[in-house]
C-alpha cells in the first residue's frame, strides 16, 4: 500500500488529543458508558427517559418508570436454557434487531435503526485468511472456517450498532449518532477493530469463503466531490477504525474511501488529515476530522469492572457461558456523524433527514494498531439502513361496471411511512392519504412512499386496474384452516372470503407434511361472501404423533388453491397460556392454543409496535390443543407485534417477531 502524509505529524497528534471522550457518556439520551443497562450511566442511576442502552436488567428503573432499551429480546430465555443444556447449540450465531419500528421517535430522539448479532464460536466461519488487509478490495480478501479458537485478542464474541438522532432529526442541531458495541474474548492488552460502512449490497459466501456485491471503485465506493466548490455530490464508503488499551479507548479513527486526487479538494464537509491507505495507492481510505478541530466528535469506553452481559448471557471462545462480563472486556462508543460532515443533511445526493448514509456494515478486527495490518475476525456484512419498499396490489385487479371498486393497499406498511397515492388515468375515490385507497375506474395508480413526513420519496410502487369487459373476473379467495385434537378425533374448521366463487372443497391428510391424500370432499353450503366450513376426521389408524392437514379450493373458474398447512400433535398442554410457532416468523405461523373444554370462544388480536390493531379472528376452541393458522406475514413490516388471546376472563400475551434480514 502507498502512504501519504498529507499534514505535520504534530497537527494529526493534537487532533487525537482533543477531538475524544473516554469517560462515560450520554449521547442522544443512549448510555456510552461500557455497559449494556438502560436507565443507567455507569454505576450511576439515570432517569429512564434520560439514559437508553442495549437491554434492561430491571422492569422498573432505579429512579422509577420502565427502562427504554433498544435490541429485541424475544427469545432470550429459550436460548439461555438452551445454552444450558447443549453445548453445541452456543456455537451458533443469531441476531436481533430494534425493537421499535425504524424511525420511531422516543423520548424525543428518532430511532432509525439497531442491531446486536452473535458471532460464530469454536467453529467460525466468518474467519480472515493470511494477508487481507484495510484498503485492500474485497474481491481479494479470503474466509475460512476456523476450527477451534482463534487468538483471543482478535476474537468478537457479540457486537452492536445503533443509529439515532438527537431530536425529531429534521435539522443538523439534531446531531446523528453512530453507536457500536463489541465484546472481545480477551480482556487485556491493545485489542484493534474497524467498523465498515459500504453502499453496495456487499455479501460473504462462506461456501467460496468469497465477498461479492463490493464497490466499483477498487472494491468499494468513492466520495465524489465538486471540482469548483469541493462540496459531497456522491457519498461512499467511510470505516472507523478502534484502538481500545488497558486504560480504554486510545485512538479512533474516521476514514473515507477517495481516488487520491480528492486530497487537493478543499471540501466544506470536513478536513483531510493523516493518513491515505489503499492498494495501488489510486484508491484508498483517507483521515477525514471536522472543519472546526476543536469539536469532539467521539466517544469510547470499556468496563473496568465486571457487568451484566445481557439477557442472552455471554458465550465465549472456548465455548463456556458467562453470565456477565470481565472487566475490560466490552467495548463501546459513538461517533457524532453531524460533527465530522458525514449527516445526510448537510451532503448533497445524501437525502435529507431521511437519507441513507450507507446500507451494510462490517465488522472485524486487525492484528495491530496499524491501519494495514492484517484482518483477522468478522462479523457481516449485514443490512442496516435498508427498509422494505412499498409493495402495494389490489384485491381486484379488473373492474367492470360502474357499481364495482377496488381496494389497492400498500401490503407492508412501516408506521412511521407516509404513503401518497396519485393517478395519472384513474379515479380514486376519496382521501389519497395512508396506506389503502379505493378506485371505482381502470387505469394506473402510483404509491408514493416517505419514510417521514416532509422527506423526500423514499420508494414508489404501481398498480394496474384493467378493464374486464365481460365482467368474468372472479373476486380473491382468502381461506383460514384452523383445528384441534384430542385422542384420535380431529375437529377442523376453515373460514373463505367470496365463497359464492367456489364449487367445492377437498380435505387433505398427511404424515410427513410432504405427501397428502384425500380425506373427504365438501360441497358449497350456498352462502354468499364469507362462510365457515366444519368437519371431523378420525385418526385412530394412523402412527405416529404428528398430522398434517390442508384445504384445496376448486373454483367456479376451474382455478386451485390451497390453504396453508395445518400442522397437529397428539400432544398436550397445560392451559393458561399459548405459543407462537415458528417465532421469529416469515411469511405464516400458527397460534396452538389449549383449552380444557368445547365451545369456548377466543378472541386473537396482533397489534403493530404503536398499539395499532393489525389483525382479530375470533375462533371457537375445542378440548385439547387448538392450533389456528395466519398467514401473510411476508408483506408485513418486520418488527415486533403483541399477540393477544382472550378466553372469557383469561387474557394471554405473547410478542410475535417478524424478520426482514439475515446477517
Amino acid at each position: 500500500m502507498k502512504r501519504l502524509i498529507i499534514i505535520l505529524l504534530g497537527v494529526i497528534l493534537s487532533f487525537q488529543g482533543y477531538s475524544q471522550s473516554a469517560t462515560a457518556a450520554n449521547k442522544a439520551n443512549f448510555g456510552v458508558d461500557g455497559e449494556l443497562k438502560a436507565a443507567y450511566l455507569g454505576a450511576l442511576p439515570q432517569s429512564v427517559n434520560f439514559s437508553h442502552d442495549w437491554f434492561s436488567n430491571l422492569p422498573i428503573g432505579p429512579l422509577g418508570g420502565v427502562p427504554i432499551f433498544i435490541i429485541d429480546t424475544t427469545g432470550a430465555k429459550f436460548i439461555t436454557d438452551k445454552y444450558a443444556v447443549d453445548p453445541n447449540f452456543r456455537k451458533l450465531p443469531f441476531f436481533r434487531l430494534m425493537r421499535y419500528p425504524p424511525f420511531d421517535t422516543v423520548s424525543g430522539r428518532r430511532l432509525i435503526d439497531a442491531i446486536f448479532i452473535r458471532d460464530y464460536h469454536d467453529q467460525d466461519s466468518t474467519v480472515f485468511t493470511i494477508s487481507n488487509k484495510n484498503g485492500d478490495s474485497p474481491a481479494t480478501w479470503d474466509g475460512e472456517t476456523i476450527v477451534g479458537n482463534i487468538p483471543q485478542k482478535n476474537d468478537i464474541l457479540d457486537m452492536f450498532v445503533h443509529v439515532r438522532r438527537a431530536g425529531e432529526g429534521l435539522t443538523l442541531a439534531d446531531s446523528l449518532w453512530f453507536i457500536g458495541g463489541v465484546a472481545i474474548d480477551v480482556n487485556s492488552g491493545s485489542r484493534y477493530f474497524d467498523f465498515e460502512l459500504y453502499q453496495t449490497d456487499i455479501f460473504f459466501n462462506r461456501t467460496t469463503g468469497k465477498f461479492t456485491g463490493y464497490g466499483p471503485d477498487a472494491g468499494h465506493t468513492s466520495w465524489k466531490f465538486d471540482a469548483t466548490t469541493g462540496v459531497v455530490t456522491t457519498p461512499g464508503d467511510v470505516i472507523f477504525s478502534a484502538e481500545f488499551g488497558g486504560s480504554g479507548l486510545a485512538i479512533l479513527e474516521a476514514r473515507i474511501w477517495v481516488h487520491q486526487s480528492a486530497l487537493s479538494i478543499n471540501s466544506p464537509n470536513f478536513d483531510w488529515v493523516g493518513d491515505f491507505d489503499g492498494a495501488g495507492g489510486i484508491y484508498g481510505y483517507a483521515n477525514i476530522r471536522p472543519k472546526d478541530n476543536t469539536q469532539i466528535f467521539y466517544s469510547g469506553l470499556q468496563n473496568n469492572l465486571a457487568t451484566w452481559a445481557g439477557p442472552f448471557q455471554l458465550v465465549r471462545g472456548n465455548n463456556t457461558v458467562q453470565l456477565t462480563y470481565d472487566a475490560k472486556q466490552f467495548l463501546e462508543f459513538s461517533v457524532n456523524m453531524t460533527t465530522l460532515g458525514l449527516d445526510p443533511i448537510s451532503l448533497l445526493g445524501g437525502g435529507g433527514a431521511c437519507g441513507m448514509p450507507f446500507r451494510r456494515i462490517l465488522v472485524k478486527t486487525r492484528a495491530s494498531a496499524s491501519f494495514e495490518a492484517e484482518l483477522k475476525d468478522f462479523v457481516g456484512p449485514f443490512d442496516f439502513f435498508t427498509f422494505e419498499a412499498a409493495d402495494a396490489a389490489a384485491d381486484l385487479p379488473m373492474i367492470c361496471g360502474d357499481e364495482m371498486i377496488s381496494t389497492i393497499s400498500v401490503l407492508n406498511p412501516l408506521p412511521t411511512s407516509t404513503y401518497t397515492w396519485i393517478t395519472p388515468d384513474g379515479n380514486i375515490v376519496g382521501d389519497t392519504f395512508g396506506v389503502s385507497i379505493t378506485v371505482d375506474t381502470p387505469g394506473t395508480y402510483i404509491v408514493r412512499q416517505q419514510l417521514l413526513a416532509g422527506c423526500g420519496q423514499y420508494a414508489m410502487d404501481t398498480v394496474v386496474i384493467t378493464e374486464d369487459p365481460i365482467c368474468a373476473l372472479l373476486p380473491h379467495n382468502r381461506i383460514q384452516l384452523s383445528g384441534s385434537l384430542k385422542n384420535t378425533l380431529v375437529k377442523l374448521e376453515f373460514n373463505v372470503s367470496s365463497n359464492e366463487n367456489v364449487k367445492y372443497y377437498i380435505i387433505e391428510r398427511s404424515v410427513d407434511a410432504k405427501n397428502y391424500s384425500i380425506v373427504k370432499q365438501l360441497n358449497n353450503n350456498g352462502s354468499t361472501g364469507y362462510a365457515t366450513y366444519l368437519t371431523d376426521d378420525n385418526i385412530s389408524s394412523l402412527a405416529g404423533n404428528q398430522v398434517h392437514y390442508r384445504v384445496k379450493m376448486v373454483r367456479l373458474d376451474g382455478t386451485v388453491r390451497y390453504s396453508d398447512p395445518l400442522d397437529l400433535s397428539r400432544g398436550s398442554r397445560p392451559t393458561g397460556s399459548f405459543t407462537i410457532s415458528p417465532n421469529p416468523v416469515v411469511d405464516r405461523m400458527q397460534l396452538v392454543i389449549p383449552s380444557m373444554s368445547d365451545n369456548d370462544l377466543a378472541v386473537i388480536k396482533i397489534f403493530d409496535a404503536a398499539g395499532a390493531l393489525m389483525e382479530m379472528k375470533r375462533v371457537t376452541l375445542r378440548s385439547g390443543n387448538n392450533v389456528i393458522g395466519f398467514d401473510g406475514f411476508d408483506k408485513w413490516s418486520s418488527g415486533i407485534y403483541p399477540v393477544q388471546v382472550q378466553v372469557g376472563d383469561l387474557l394471554m400475551n405473547q410478542k410475535m417477531i417478524l424478520t426482514r434480514r439475515k446477517p
